[in-house]
């Protein structure tokens, strides 16, 4: 009786490498994204009472300020802490970073990232700022010999403990003081007001 071929089982397929149709930018930009979602939930399944309740999430402040040189400043996709001629602390990113954003922004708000780099001119002009994958509608501007600064419209926001803020840019260059030794803009410091209440 012959027996009847059956299908490899996952134990005997073959080890695969890094797809190559996938762009290293393409593998970075996912890498950014779950790492400061896996901090996220870490976050808020600790900030939850029991597994099986309803949680209670923390009241949120309606203001919030983020500084490059502070313990909040958490995410991914940003080198090690800098500092201007003048002193100021900043932090290099990469074409993509990503930071937790504990501020309430369930009304919306104003959102004002104030910046101290640039390794090209195209990198503020195509600065595109997202909070939890909803665009900020705002504007980037050039600044002074290398500034930069951002404003920008928050939209009202489902409630929760921790938002993601994002910085995307075109590109980057290759830069000793960035993630990886690769960076686009510097970023000093974040700023948040929520909307008044109705």
């Amino acid at each position: 009786m012959t027996k009847k071929p059956t299908s490899p089982t996952p134990a005997d397929l073959p080890m695969k490498g890094p797809e190559s149709r996938f762009p290293k930018a393409a593998v970075d930009y996912i890498d950014a994204l779950l790492d400061v979602e896996r901090t996220r939930f870490e976050k808020e399944l600790a900030a939850a009472a029991t597994p099986r309740e309803e949680p209670a999430w923390p009241t949120l402040p309606e203001r919030l300020e983020l500084m490059a040189e502070g313990d909040d400043f958490a995410g991914s996709g940003w080198g090690k802490l800098d500092h201007t001629k003048k002193g100021i602390g900043r932090r290099w990113m990469a074409r993509i970073g990503t930071l937790l954003f504990a501020a309430d922004a369930t009304r919306g708000g104003i959102v004002r990232l104030t910046g101290t780099g640039y390794l090209r001119r195209r990198y503020v002009d195509d600065l595109t700022v997202w909070l939890d994958n909803m665009p900020v509608e705002g504007v980037a501007v050039r600044k002074g010999i290398n500034g930069w600064s951002f404003e920008g419209r928050v939209p009202a926001l489902a409630g929760r403990p921790f938002h993601i803020l994002r910085l995307q840019t075109s590109g980057i260059r290759p830069f000793d003081k960035g993630p990886d030794t690769h960076a686009s803009l510097a970023l000093s410091v974040v700023n948040y007001k929520a909307a008044e209440k109705a």
